[in-house]
Order: structure tokens, then C-alpha cells, then sequence
């Protein structure tokens, strides 16, 4: 079937790139996910300008394919071999503002590449525990596009997991319904801890200089200030004693649960990063020394005293780590692994789905993963309005 767009391009019909047999793809109930869309060989999608054609075309069933699918879309088979054939490819989005890194507030060591496109992790520990991105500070993205320029080499794994939010919450909700009521009532704090220069060993190895997108300390805490944070210098983890320009800072209460928009409140999603922390507090832990998370060491195992230095409930409480680590188990056993071809191109609602790097064992620059974000122009906590810093 073939459609001719706006501009007079030849385009497949939406209908025919419609795949229900990924192995990618999964049943939850009546659900598939996630929603695969791929051209037929010979629809002609040869081109960036078919690509960004076929996403204004078609922008109201994809935007429905994202919603009606758990809240992810995976483009598979369409033309973008580089990250300026995915930086088109995001701006056909029409709508939807870049959240570029330089403005951004993720833990990650990133590298920007093209206007709106950034790499995903400099360091190979981080993003291996399921997380809505950024949702442990006050700016955080709506959506993220990722885009595989070069996959894992066979049997070095490096795929990509992803799970809904709202589902990982029901099943919080029958097992421990106390713990949830807390995260409903209070919300939670998290505390960074964070160096001067860029860690690329970790996960979690952004520079407070890079994070509060700042030069010196005065500006530093002139945002904090601002923002509703705390902070001490020359503290660690535990009290621990550090040189003066390591940072350690303290968010304002953030919700952990957020209802999806779009939803009418009818939706409730997990949205947080407590599941994150059990890997974060390690990294933190070694904050001014080299090495990141990585889960198959028994020094990188969590511990709660790890977690009470990381995170706490909004009205000081300690969140307790047996339930993260049973919220982590759900997230595995309900999740569905992307695993990257060459140009595919994942879309992920921020707060239908979260997203886990599963771990990659190959050499340096054998994988090449590509991120976007999309600016959420509404970040409130228990309905006031966040200060993006």
C-alpha cells in the first residue's frame, strides 16, 4: 500500500509497517509491546526526507501506537545510519522542544554530537537498573528517542530493557501497599554527591559543574539556593571527609508517583529513581575514586545504609531496600529487551515506561547507542511548579 504525503513523496501505507512478530515484542493482557513499526522492502524508504515525511504523515497513529502500546514505539528498518539522519528524524517531530544534555540534569557523562543528539553513557556502568530518566531532579524529559548506530557484537549483550511504569506499581500496590501509600503521601529526597571533574568510570560520574551547569561554587549555590536544595562541601557518604570542591546536595521533595498525562488520573506510574539508587549509592559511595557499578562484584552490593545516604522519604524516613530490590525483581520479570539492530530507533514515553542498559561485555566502541530528549514545559511536585536549574 502506498500513500503520497504533503510533499509528493511515495509513502508506505502506516498500516503496512505495522510488525506483530518482533522478538522484541511481548503480550501484557491484549497488549503488545512494544508497538514495531518497519517498511516493506519495497515501499521506497530510501531517504531521510521519506523518513521525516512518514513521521508527519502519520504523527497521529504513532502518537496513538505510543499510548495505546505501553508507551513505546520501536522504528525498525528505516533509513538513519548517523546521528544527523536521527537528529532529522527527531525533528519531525513537530511539538516536541529539545532537552538538550547541556541544559539537562542526568547523572550520565554524555557527549553532545549534533544539535539535539547526544551519546547515552560514557561510562559502561551506567543505566543498568530500570529508571525514568532524570526523575531524581527537577527537570526531566517527556519522551526519549534512542537510536543504535552500531550493535553489540553477538553474545556481548547491550540491549536495552524496558518496562511499564503504571504495571510495576499495581504489583507494588498488592505487596506492599504501606510503602506505596509513603511514596503517595511524602515523596521522596534524593542526595547527590558529585566531584568537579567528569567521572567516566560511572554511571552516575557527571561534575557538579556540568549538572548545575555552572563554573564556580558561588554560582553553584546561588541555583541550589534557588531551587530549594541543601548542601555541605567536602562531605561524603557517611560523613566521610572529602576535598572542599566535592559537592554533596540534597533535592527538594520530589513526587515518586506521578499519574501519566493524557490519563485523566486513571494511570498511575512508578515514577521515580529509588530503583536506580540501589546502584547509584554504590557509585556514590566511591565518589573521588575511579570505577562504577557493576553487579556481578560483592563490593557492589546495596546495602540500606548505602540507601539512607541516597535517598529518604520526603518527611525524612528511610525507603527500605528490601522492597527496591523486590521492585527491581518485578521490573525483570515484566519487562521486554530491546535488542539493537543497525538504525532502529526506540520512542519512549518518560513516564509510561521505564529503561534499563542491559550489560554490555564487548570492547570499546563496539556498541553505539544515541539518545534525544524531549522537553517536559510542566515539571511540578505536589502541584508547585519545579525550579530547572
Amino acid at each position: 500500500d502506498i500513500t503520497t504525503s504533503k510533499m509528493g513523496l511515495n509513502l508506505p501505507s502506516f498500516e503496512s509497517c505495522i510488525v506483530t512478530n518482533a522478538p522484541e515484542q511481548r503480550l501484557f493482557g491484549d497488549v503488545q509491546v512494544p508497538c514495531v513499526l518497519s517498511p516493506p522492502a519495497t515501499s521506497g524508504m530510501t531517504t531521510t526526507e521519506h523518513v521525516s515525511q512518514f513521521v508527519k504523515e502519520y504523527r497521529s497513529k504513532i502518537d496513538q501506537a505510543l499510548e495505546e502500546h505501553g508507551g513505546a514505539v520501536l522504528f525498525r528498518g528505516f533509513p538513519l545510519g548517523s546521528p544527523e539522519d536521527f537528529n532529522t528524524f527527531v525533528q519531525a517531530f513537530d511539538g516536541w522542544k529539545d532537552l538538550s544534555y547541556d541544559r539537562s540534569m542526568s547523572f550520565a557523562v554524555r557527549k553532545r554530537l549534533t544539535d539535539r543528539i547526544c551519546t547515552t553513557n560514557e561510562g559502561k556502568s551506567g543505566g543498568l537498573v530500570f529508571h525514568h530518566e532524570q526523575a531524581q531532579t527537577p527537570l526531566w524529559p517527556s519522551h526519549v528517542f534512542f537510536c543504535c548506530l552500531l550493535p553489540a557484537l553477538p553474545g556481548d549483550g547491550g540491549g536495552t530493557g524496558l518496562v511499564s511504569s503504571a504495571l510495576v506499581y499495581e504489583k507494588l500496590l498488592e505487596k506492599h501497599p504501606e510503602f506505596c501509600q509513603k511514596c503517595e503521601t511524602h515523596g521522596v529526597r534524593y542526595t547527590v554527591y558529585a566531584g568537579p571533574e567528569q567521572d567516566t568510570s560511572k554511571g552516575a560520574g557527571r561534575s557538579w559543574r556540568s549538572f548545575f551547569h555552572v563554573n564556580t561554587k558561588e554560582e553553584c549555590e546561588r541555583k541550589m539556593e534557588a531551587g530549594g536544595w541543601t548542601w555541605a562541601w567536602g562531605v561524603g557518604p557517611g560523613g566521610a571527609e572529602l576535598d572542599a570542591d566535592f559537592l554533596k546536595c540534597t533535592t527538594p521533595k520530589l513526587e515518586a508517583v506521578k499519574v501519566a498525562p493524557g490519563f485523566a488520573g486513571t494511570k498511575k506510574c512508578f515514577f521515580n529513581q529509588l530503583i536506580a539508587t540501589t546502584a547509584n549509592a554504590v557509585e556514590f559511595s566511591n565518589v573521588g575514586k575511579t570505577g562504577g557499578y557493576d553487579p556481578s562484584k560483592s563490593e557492589c552490593v546495596p546495602t540500606q545504609e548505602g540507601i539512607d545516604q541516597c535517598v529518604r522519604f520526603g518527611n525524612g524516613d528511610p525507603v527500605p531496600l528490601e522492597v527496591l530490590l523486590d521492585a527491581k525483581q518485578i521490573c525483570e520479570e515484566n519487562a521486554v529487551d530491546v535488542m539493537w539492530q543497525k538504525g532502529d530507533v526506540a520512542l519512549v514515553s518518560n513516564y509510561l515506561m521505564m529503561h534499563a542498559r542491559r550489560p554490555w561485555n564487548g570492547p570499546e566502541g563496539t556498541r553505539k547507542l544515541l539518545a534525544s530528549l524531549v522537553e517536559e514545559e510542566n515539571c511540578t511536585s505536589f502541584g508547585e511548579k519545579l525550579v530547572a536549574l
